[in-house]
C-alpha cells in the first residue's frame, strides 16, 4: 500500500511539473513588459516609456533602419496600429472627461488591451535609431591599424598546444584551460583592472540571474535566447506562484545593467562610470572571462538618424568620425592624467572611452585593428559599435576582443533609468566590452613565443 501511494505521489508530481509551463505567465502571454491594470491578463512588471512620437516621425528612416538590420516587420501595419492606438487613447481620455456611458468606455478599453498585445510588443522589438557614423556599406570601416600580422602559423604552436584544455560534463559548451594559459589570463585581468583604476572608474558587482522583462528591454523575446539556462522558481506554499528566471554569465550587458533598473541618478553624479569582471558564456567560444564597462550621462547623442534631413553623409557625423579616428590614432601616447571623463556629452564620452580602451591594447604591442561595425552586425539596442580586433596567428585572422557601443536612452526608457525627479529625464548610456580576456590570452600566448626561450610577455605584463 505504501509503495502504491509513493508511486501515485511520484506520478502526480510529474504531471504537476509538466504543467509548470502553463502556470508561468511569460509562457502564456506575449510579453512580460506590457502595461496593464487589474482587468488585464498582462503582468504589471514595468511600463517602458517608448518615445512613439519620435519613433514614427519618419516612415522612410524607420523603414531604412529595419531593412539595414534585416528586421522583418511590416512598418505600414505597425504605423497603422499606432494611429489606431493613438485614437483609442484619445477617445478614452475624452470619454472619461465627459463621463460617457460606462458600456462605451469599457468597449474602447477592451479594444485598447487587444491592440496593446500586438502594437506595443512590436514596438519593443524595433531597433534603436542608427548613428550617422554607421557605415553605409555592408563591410566594416577600418579606422585604425597597428602592427604587422604573421601570415603563416606553420612554425608556431597554437594556444591549445600551450595549454591543457578540459571540458566539464556539467557545462558541455564550456572549456577550461590550465597551465601557462590560465596564468596569463590572470595577469591580463590584473592588467586591465589596474588600468581602469588609473582613471578612477568604479568597479561594481553584477548579477547573473535576470527576469524576462530585462531580456525584452534589450529587444529580445525571452524564448529567443537559446544559450542561457532557464530556471523555474516555485513557491512551496502556493503552487500557482511560479516565476521564470534566466541565468547569464555575470559579465554580460544584462548583468551590468540590471543593478541600475529603476535607478534615479542625482544630476551632480553624472557622468557615472562602472565596470565589472566576470564570466561570460557563448555557445561558439565556450566560457570566457570578460570585463564590461557602462557609462551614464544626462546628455544624448547629437548624431542619431531621427529626422529625414539627418543622413549618413551629414557633416556633423563626418566630423564625429574624424574626431574618433584622430583620437584613436593617438591612443599610443595617451596620458591618463590628461583624459577628461567629466564631460556630460555622450558623444565625447564615446570617443574618450574608445581611445582609452584602444590604448590598453596598444601597450600590449599586438597587431591591432579598430573598425566601425556595419548595421547588420548591430544588436537592437546599439546605435553605433566600434569593434576592437587582435590578430590570432593560428587562425590567420583577426578576432574580436573588445567593443564600444552607443545605446543612448534605448535601455533607459525600458528599464526606468532616469536622472533628477523629472519622469521624462532618461539617461544616455554607453556599453563597452573592455576585453574578452580569454580570447585575448590566446592572441598574447601565440604572439609571445620565442625560439628556445619559451614565452616572452609584453613589458606591461611583466611583474604583474
Amino acid at each position: 500500500m505504501i509503495l502504491i501511494r509513493r508511486r501515485l505521489q511520484f506520478f502526480f508530481h510529474e504531471i504537476r511539473r509538466t504543467l509548470i509551463a502553463e502556470r508561468i505567465p511569460q509562457y502564456k502571454e506575449r510579453s512580460a513588459l506590457l502595461p496593464g491594470g487589474l482587468n488585464t491578463p498582462f503582468p504589471i512588471v514595468v511600463e517602458p516609456d517608448i518615445d512613439l512620437e519620435l519613433l514614427f516621425k519618419s516612415h522612410e528612416q524607420l523603414q531604412e533602419n529595419l531593412q539595414q538590420r534585416h528586421w522583418i516587420v511590416d512598418v505600414k501595419k505597425v504605423e497603422h496600429d499606432y494611429q489606431v492606438w493613438k485614437n483609442l487613447n484619445k477617445q478614452i481620455a475624452e470619454a472619461t472627461a465627459r463621463r460617457t456611458r460606462p458600456e462605451e468606455l469599457h468597449q474602447w478599453s477592451e479594444q485598447l488591451y487587444s491592440l496593446n498585445a500586438k502594437f506595443l510588443v512590436a514596438c519593443l522589438r524595433l531597433p534603436a535609431p542608427l548613428h550617422g557614423a554607421v557605415p553605409e556599406t555592408g563591410t566594416r570601416k577600418l579606422l585604425y591599424e597597428y602592427g604587422s600580422q604573421r601570415k603563416s602559423s606553420l612554425t608556431m604552436r597554437s594556444w591549445r598546444d600551450l595549454a591543457e584544455v578540459t571540458s566539464l560534463d556539467v557545462a558541455p559548451f564550456s572549456s577550461f584551460a590550465f597551465g601557462e594559459f590560465a596564468q596569463l589570463e590572470y595577469i591580463l585581468l590584473n592588467y586591465f583592472n589596474k588600468s581602469l583604476d588609473a582613471y578612477n572608474i568604479q568597479m561594481c558587482s553584477t548579477v547573473n540571474i535576470v527576469k524576462s522583462f530585462v531580456i525584452e528591454a534589450f529587444g529580445y523575446h525571452f524564448s529567443d535566447i537559446k544559450n542561457v539556462f532557464n530556471i523555474v522558481a516555485e513557491n512551496d506554499d502556493d503552487e500557482n506562484n511560479v516565476e521564470l528566471l534566466h541565468l547569464f554569465g555575470t559579465s554580460t550587458p544584462l548583468g551590468i545593467v540590471s543593478p541600475f533598473i529603476r535607478t534615479n541618478f542625482p544630476k551632480d553624479i553624472l557622468p557615472y562610470y562602472v565596470y565589472s569582471i566576470g564570466r561570460n558564456y557563448n555557445p561558439h567560444s565556450g566560457q570566457s572571462s570578460c570585463i564590461e564597462l557602462l557609462a551614464f550621462s544626462n546628455e544624448h547623442s547629437q548624431h542619431l538618424l531621427l529626422d529625414d534631413h539627418h543622413k549618413a553623409g551629414d557633416e556633423r557625423a563626418k566630423n564625429f568620425e574624424d574626431m574618433l579616428k584622430k583620437s584613436i590614432s593617438s591612443s599610443g601616447t595617451i596620458n591618463p592624467n590628461e583624459v577628461n571623463l567629466k564631460s556630460n556629452s555622450i558623444d565625447f564620452i564615446y570617443i574618450q572611452l574608445a581611445t582609452i580602451i584602444t590604448s590598453f591594447y596598444h601597450r600590449l604591442n599586438l597587431p591591432l585593428r579598430v573598425c566601425l561595425s556595419p548595421t547588420y552586425e548591430l544588436l537592437s539596442y546599439e546605435s553605433l559599435r566600434l569593434t576592437i580586433e587582435v590578430y590570432l596567428p593560428s587562425q590567420i585572422d583577426y578576432v574580436r576582443v573588445g567593443s564600444v557601443s552607443l545605446i543612448d536612452d534605448y535601455l533607459a526608457r525600458r528599464l526606468m533609468i532616469k536622472h533628477n525627479s523629472d519622469n521624462k529625464s532618461y539617461v544616455a548610456m554607453i556599453h563597452a566590452r573592455v576585453a574578452d580576456v580569454s580570447q585575448l590570452s590566446k592572441c598574447v600566448l601565440e604572439a609571445s613565443q620565442t625560439i628556445g626561450r619559451g614565452i616572452k610577455l609584453p613589458s606591461v605584463l611583466v611583474n604583474r
